[in-house]
């Protein structure tokens, strides 16, 4: 997505944006992209207006924004007034400035029914067959073993069997496998198209384990369960770091609100997942094993009215990993947003925050601080304020974050010495420069700061 700034009489406007759409349509001929311009109030109405007119689209029929992720992975039907702009700024750098299909994002323009509803063509659970299964039915290739979708079926359950089904159905893209009510999921470290609404609607009010093993089936089971009983029900997500739990948790939120919206992102759903980048940037860092692991636990609580429809959210964070603050193992970092800021900021705020380079901090450069993703950082932190803004930060609160932010980084460089004369024992806080920065970040009297610090 291109953008350039737009001018007319000296005076300086809006930015616009060039949002490429991929029609996905019955009729022939439709398989076109088309691109047209935006700002980031341009709503889906407008853009699908524009999309219509310059494909010359029958304008009687209704239509929908989809906004594709992960090549398929994720597929979200935006709402009449949201922003597809907004949505751009959340991708990754890579897909911003033409985001063709083999990038993995893009926007679709599909049809839809007087009902709301999008028809979709009948789908297959597994993928059709690849050219090595087209081998093994002409006898080229021995046959694979059999693989069970339920542990519970398995004829002699030791450790071994059980993680050889496990492998069995990983090899041929089956992360998910059952263990009674249990739902054991394996990270492909890869997006698989397993997750817009073709399969939300496929595993609507289906019985668990009718179907191949899905995080949607549990999401479904959660939800029809809750609407006939009228009980709470609760999903608990573990794992160990970088496997999935995050990702898992996104993937259940958005089929709990397509099956309460009926295929439409809520307002609640795009408040949750939009908050995701936030949440990440300040409770994510990098460590030995995981480029983004969590450093938090989180629980969410999605509230519905009897007939079934979100009302709102609660999301409350716990366990924060204080102690990464201060001090990190050889191979981590911190968290990542000290490297969006430090990275990220134009040179206005970087004085205005008085903000350094990442090595002139303590608590950066403890173990030989090397940064080879800079640009990506550097996107990373616009990101992180799109999201904010989204979520609803307004601009002097998120001057206000940034700003503790450089103090903390500050803090870290606070130096105590033993006095060395006079009668009166104690601490000398230091240097001077850092105390006067911090004063000045934190908006106290630098008597009241070396009060607090010794």
């Amino acid at each position: 997505m291109s953008a350039h700034e737009a001018g007319s009489s000296g005076r300086r406007q809006q930015a616009t944006y060039h949002l490429h759409i991929y029609p996905q349509l019955s009729s022939a001929g439709s398989q076109t992209s088309c691109r047209v311009t935006a700002t980031k109030d341009s709503t889906t109405s407008d853009v699908i207006q524009d999309v219509v007119a310059s494909l010359h689209l029958d304008g009687s029929k209704h239509y929908v924004l989809v906004e594709v992720k992960e090549s398929g992975g994720e597929e979200w039907v935006l709402d009449a007034s949201d922003s597809p702009v907004h949505r751009v700024l959340l991708w990754p750098r890579r897909a911003q400035d033409e985001h063709p299909q083999e990038d993995g994002y893009y926007f679709l323009l599909q049809e839809r029914n007087a009902d709301g509803s999008i028809q979709y063509l009948p789908i297959q659970l597994l993928a059709q067959p690849t050219a090595a299964c087209r081998l093994v039915e002409r006898g080229l290739l021995p046959r694979p073993q059999a693989d069970f979708d339920d542990l519970c079926n398995l004829p002699e359950l030791t450790e071994a069997n059980l993680l050889q089904n496990l492998k069995l159905r990983f090899m041929q893209q089956k992360i998910y496998t059952y263990a009674g009510s249990i739902l054991v999921a394996i990270n492909p470290f890869k997006f698989l198209p397993i997750y817009n609404p073709k399969y939300v609607k496929m595993y609507e009010n289906q019985q668990l384990g009718k179907l191949e093993p899905h995080v949607f089936a549990l999401a479904d089971v959660a939800y029809y369960a809750m609407l006939r009983k009228h009980v709470n029900q609760c999903i608990v997500i573990s794992g160990e770091s970088g496997s999935g739990k995050t990702q898992s948790t996104n993937f259940l939120i958005h089929c709990l609100t397509a099956l309460s919206q009926k295929g439409y992102a809520s307002g609640v759903e795009r408040t949750i997942l939009g908050a995701g980048p936030v949440l990440e940037a300040f409770g994510n860092a990098k460590t030995a094993h995981n480029n983004n692991s969590s450093r938090f636990g989180k629980f969410i609580q999605v509230n519905y009215l009897e007939n079934g429809i979100v009302r709102g959210a609660v999301v409350e964070k716990y366990l924060l990993e204080k102690s990464r603050l201060v001090s990190q193992e050889k191979d981590e970092r911190n968290y990542h947003v000290f490297y969006y800021l430090l990275l990220g900021v134009s040179e206005e705020e970087r004085l205005e925050f008085q903000l350094k380079q990442p090595q002139d901090y303590f608590y950066l450069n403890q173990h030989n601080l090397n940064i080879e993703d800079g640009e990506d950082l550097k996107h990373d932190f616009e990101r992180l304020q799109q999201a904010m803004e989204m979520v609803g930060f307004l601009p002097a609160t998120k001057k206000q974050i940034f700003s503790v932010l450089s103090a903390i980084l500050y803090l870290g460089n606070v130096t105590y010495k033993k006095r060395a004369t006079g009668r009166d024992e104690g601490l000398e806080v230091g240097p001077p420069e850092v105390l006067d920065t911090l004063s000045q970040l934190l908006k106290v009297k630098r008597e009241t700061l070396v009060e607090v610090l010794t």
